[in-house]
C-alpha cells in the first residue's frame, strides 16, 4: 500500500478493458464533494481517483457518474444484503497510469495497462499525490517553467520541464480573447528572466508583445518599415524601436521564388536564369525602365545591350547571344545591386527569346512572352506597391560581393533577424519582429520568404554551428499554410523546419486561433499542446487526432473553458491536465476594448435646443 492515510470511498466491481467501474460506499452519500483535509474531490467527470493495487496506486480519470438499481449492494457493517429500494452511486473511470515507489520515492508512470484488482479500495487523491501525478521528475525541476495551477483545486502548481516542452515544438491554440497572447508572454518572459543565454525570436503580427518585456536587458524590437530609431539605454521599453527594411536580394533564391510563386514548367526556368543574371545588369541612365548588360572588349571597348520587359522587336537579332553570355557570366560584373524591377526585364527576355527564321539570329516570341507575362506583372506590381516597399527595400544600390553575390546578403539578414551562428557574439536574447506595418495579404508571402531564408541558412550551418532558438509564430494560420495551391510535392520551409529543425536547435511555438487551417505537417510535428477555449468542430477534430490519453470529456471541456483556463497535454505533461494559466506581469497589449467606458464619455459639445 502506497498511501494509507486517506479513507476508502468505494471499491472496484467491474473491469472492462481500461474501464473501471466503482461502487461508492453508503457512508459517502453526500460527503464526496468535500475537501476534507485537503483531499481532492471526486464530484464530477474529469476528476482523478486512485485504486490501491499492492505496491502501486492505479490512477484513473472519472468519465461517468450515475445512480444504479442493483439487486445486491454493499452496506456498511451489514455485509451483503438486499437494498433494491436504495439507489447505488457508481463511477466509471479509465485508467491513465500508476504511482509506484522506488527507493522511498514516488513516481507517476503514464501507462494505462495496469488495472486494479476486483474489490480494490478506491481513494481520493490529496495534494501530495496530485503533485506527483501533475508534477515533473526531480531532475527537471531546476530547469522548469511555471504555467499555472490546476483548475479544480488551485492548490497544485503546474510546471513543465524546459527541454520536454520546447525540444519538439509546442502548439498554443484558442479562440480570440481567451489568453493565447498572455500564455505566450508568460512563457517567453520566464525564459528570458531565468536563462541568461536564451534566444527567442517573436513574429509579432499585431505589435502587442513589446510591453510584456519591459524592464529586461538584451531585448530588441525591430519594426519592419521606415521610421526613426529609438535606441535602448539598457533596460528595454516598448518605445525602443529599430526600423528595418529587408533588402530584396537578402531573400535569396528560395525566398524570392516563394514570394513570386512561378509556375513550374514555363515561369520557373526563366526566373532561375533571371536570378542568376541579376548581379550583372544595371539601370539604363537614359531610360529607367530598361536594364543594360555590358561587355568589355579590348578592341571595341565597352558595349552594352538593352533588356526590355515588353517584347518589342528592337535589337532582338542579337538577344540570344547576349543572354548566352549572361548565363555564362562572360559580361561585365556590376558593383551595385540593380532595382527589384530589373528582375521583370530578365524574366521577359529569358522567357520570350526564340530562334529566328533568319539563320544565326533570334527574336522575341509573343507566344512565349504570354507564358511569363503573369510573372512579369507580379514583379512590376510589387515594385510599385507602397505596402510592399514599406517592408522590403526594392531600390537596390547595395554593394555586390561577386564571390558570393546571393549568399552574403542572405546570411547577413538571417544573422540580424534570427541570430548569429554558435560562438558568435549576440547583442540580444529576445528579438521582437514587429509586423504591424505588414499588410494582411502580403504576410503569407513575406513571412513565408523569411522562413525560407532561415531554413536555408540554418541547414547550411549544420548541427554543430546552430544555436538553440525558439521561434514564436503568432497568428500562424496566416502564413503556415499554402494560400496559393502550390504543387503538393513542393517542400515548404516551415514544414522542413517542423520536421528537421529540432536537430538543428530550432523550436517552434505555433500560436493560432484556427488549428484546422494550419499545415497538417506542422501540427503533426508538435509534441506538446496547450489549448484554451475552442468551439469550432474542425478545430476540435485537429485536437482529437493529436491527444494522448484523451477522451471526449476532455474535448468537451475545451469547448467550454472559461477565459484563462487551458488543457495541456503532450510529452511535457504526464496526463492531459486542465490548468488556470498565471497572469503575465507585465502582460501583452491585447486586452479587450472597454466599449462602455469609451462610449459613456461625451466627445461632442452639447447643443442647447433653440427657443422660438
Amino acid at each position: 500500500m502506497i498511501y494509507s492515510d486517506i479513507s476508502q470511498i468505494g471499491y472496484v466491481v467491474s473491469l472492462e478493458g481500461t474501464r473501471v467501474r466503482v461502487n461508492l460506499l453508503d457512508s459517502h452519500k453526500g460527503q464526496l464533494a468535500s475537501h476534507r483535509g485537503g483531499v481532492n474531490s471526486v464530484s464530477q467527470p474529469g476528476d482523478l481517483i486512485g485504486f490501491e493495487a499492492g505496491r502501486h496506486l492505479v490512477i484513473a480519470r472519472v468519465t461517468d457518474m450515475s445512480f444504479v438499481e442493483p439487486e445486491k449492494a454493499h452496506a456498511t457493517k451489514f455485509g451483503t444484503m438486499n437494498v433494491s429500494d436504495i439507489p447505488l452511486r457508481q463511477l466509471v473511470c479509465h485508467a491513465i497510469g500508476h504511482i509506484k515507489s522506488t527507493k522511498d520515492k514516488l513516481h507517476f508512470i503514464s501507462e494505462n495497462w495496469m488495472l486494479p484488482p476486483l474489490g480494490a479500495k478506491a481513494v481520493p487523491l490529496d495534494k501530495e499525490l496530485l503533485n506527483i501525478v501533475f508534477g515533473i521528475p526531480e531532475e527537471e525541476q531546476k530547469f522548469s517553467l511555471r504555467l499555472g495551477s490546476d483548475s479544480r483545486t488551485h492548490t497544485v502548481e503546474i510546471r513543465a520541464g524546459m527541454n520536454r516542452l520546447l525540444s519538439r515544438h509546442l502548439a498554443v491554440l484558442g479562440s480570440t480573447g481567451y489568453g493565447k497572447s498572455n500564455f505566450n508572454a508568460l512563457l517567453t518572459r520566464q525564459i528570458a528572466e531565468n536563462f541568461p543565454s536564451a534566444r527567442i525570436v517573436i513574429f509579432d503580427i499585431n505589435g502587442e508583445y513589446a510591453q510584456a518585456f519591459e524592464g529586461l536587458m538584451n531585448v530588441k524590437q525591430t519594426v519592419l518599415g521606415m521610421g526613426k530609431n529609438v535606441e535602448s539605454d539598457g533596460l528595454f521599453s516598448k518605445e525602443h524601436v529599430n526600423y528595418h527594411r529587408i533588402p530584396y536580394q537578402a531573400l535569396g533564391w528560395a525566398g524570392l521564388i516563394k514570394l513570386l510563386r512561378p509556375s513550374d514548367k514555363t515561369q520557373l526556368p526563366a526566373l532561375r536564369n533571371a536570378l542568376r543574371s541579376l548581379p550583372y545588369i544595371k539601370t539604363n541612365p537614359l531610360n529607367q525602365f530598361e536594364m543594360l548588360v555590358e561587355q568589355y572588349d579590348s578592341a571595341t571597348g565597352m558595349t552594352s545591350f538593352p533588356l526590355v520587359d515588353d517584347c518589342n522587336p528592337q535589337n532582338q537579332d542579337f538577344l540570344g547571344s547576349w543572354l548566352s553570355a549572361l548565363q555564362k557570366q562572360n559580361v561585365q560584373p556590376q558593383l551595385h545591386w540593380p532595382p527589384f524591377r530589373g528582375l521583370a526585364n530578365l524574366v521577359a527576355e529569358f522567357g520570350c527569346v526564340a530562334a529566328s527564321r533568319n539563320a544565326g539570329k533570334t527574336e522575341r516570341n509573343a507566344f512565349n512572352y504570354g507564358n511569363v507575362l503573369p510573372l512579369i506583372k507580379i514583379i512590376q506590381q510589387l515594385s510599385e506597391d507602397s505596402r510592399f516597399i514599406e517592408v522590403l527595400n526594392t531600390s537596390g544600390g547595395q554593394l555586390i560581393n561577386l564571390a558570393v553575390p546571393w549568399q552574403k546578403p542572405l546570411e547577413e539578414e538571417v544573422d540580424y533577424i534570427f541570430g548569429k551562428p554558435k560562438g558568435s557574439p549576440q547583442d540580444w536574447n529576445v528579438h521582437i519582429i514587429n509586423l504591424k506595418s505588414l499588410a494582411d495579404d502580403l504576410s503569407p508571402l513575406v513571412l513565408g520568404a523569411l522562413l525560407e531564408m532561415y531554413a536555408e541558412v540554418l541547414f547550411k550551418r549544420g548541427q554543430n554551428n546552430s544555436y538553440p532558438t525558439l521561434l514564436l509564430l503568432e497568428e500562424a494560420h496566416q502564413y503556415l499554410r499554402d494560400p496559393y495551391a502550390e504543387d503538393a510535392n513542393q517542400l515548404k520551409a516551415y514544414e522542413r523546419l517542423a520536421k528537421e529543425g529540432r536537430k538543428f536547435g530550432c523550436s517552434l511555438l505555433v500560436s493560432t486561433q484556427r488549428p484546422s487551417e494550419l499545415s497538417s505537417t506542422v501540427l503533426a510535428m508538435c509534441s506538446n499542446w496547450v489549448s484554451l477555449r475552442l468551439t469550432n468542430e474542425r478545430d476540435l477534430n485537429a485536437l482529437r487526432h493529436a491527444m494522448e490519453n484523451g477522451n471526449e470529456n476532455v474535448l468537451s471541456e475545451i469547448s467550454g473553458l472559461p477565459r484563462g483556463d487551458a488543457v495541456g497535454f503532450g510529452s511535457a505533461f504526464n496526463i492531459p491536465v486542465r490548468m488556470t494559466i498565471d497572469e503575465a506581469v507585465p502582460g501583452p497589449a491585447s486586452t479587450d476594448a472597454n466599449f462602455a467606458e469609451a462610449w459613456s464619455v461625451s466627445a461632442l459639445p452639447q447643443v442647447q435646443p433653440k427657443v422660438n
